[in-house]
């Protein structure tokens, strides 16, 4: 009996970017043709395109570090560092009319790999387009990749206040484990 060759790391990056593209790709095609933000404007899907983090959303995130009005001060330059290490993680920025990048959410599978962790999602601090819309569109893409990578659970980790706790509660599918501090859904 043989033994299998052990994949590369570079083999299974890419592996894990297919699935995510491959997961974007599904979470656009599932959106409706029409969505309504919350200020009752209608947004054509066509506007939406859902990308992983490149050079273009890093310089981005960057800009947003400058406004006092974020509602959390991450530093994504950080947080990029330590999950570029994650093969498996999850990623996602979200884009309007390829300009505009309303969102960004990255995330990891748990370490026994049975849930997909969410670990950071975050609004643009200034007025979007896609406003009101945002934690639909992540949590559908955090769906389709959890899937793709045989997980049975998606969870959103620390909530920043009680008030967004109680915002992905009123989602779909959606509890609560005080202990763990995280709002989670399962899949199966």
């Amino acid at each position: 009996m043989t033994a299998q060759p052990k994949l590369t790391y570079s083999l299974v990056k890419n592996r894990y970017e297919a699935l995510r593209q491959v997961a974007r790709e599904a979470t656009h095609e599932g959106l409706p043709t029409v969505l309504i933000n919350k200020r009752s404007m209608a947004i054509q899907k066509d506007t939406i395109s859902l990308e992983g983090f490149t050079f273009k959303s890093q310089h981005e995130l960057k800009k947003w570090e400058l406004h006092g009005l974020r509602r959390v001060a991450w530093d994504w330059d950080v947080v990029q560092k330590k999950y570029k290490t994650h093969p498996k993680r999850f990623e996602l920025s979200i884009w309007y009319r390829h300009q505009t990048l309303c969102a960004a959410s990255i995330g990891r599978p748990t370490w026994g790999g049975g849930k997909l962790r969410l670990d950071f999602i975050e609004s643009a601090p200034l007025e979007t387009p896609l406003d009101g819309l945002i934690t639909d569109i992540t949590i559908a893409a955090g769906v389709d990749y959890a899937l793709s990578i045989g997980t049975s659970q998606l969870r959103i980790m620390n909530p920043v206040n009680t008030e967004v706790q109680n915002y992905y509660l009123s989602k779909p599918g959606f509890s609560y484990d005080s202990r763990g501090d995280f709002c989670y859904r399962d899949l199966t």
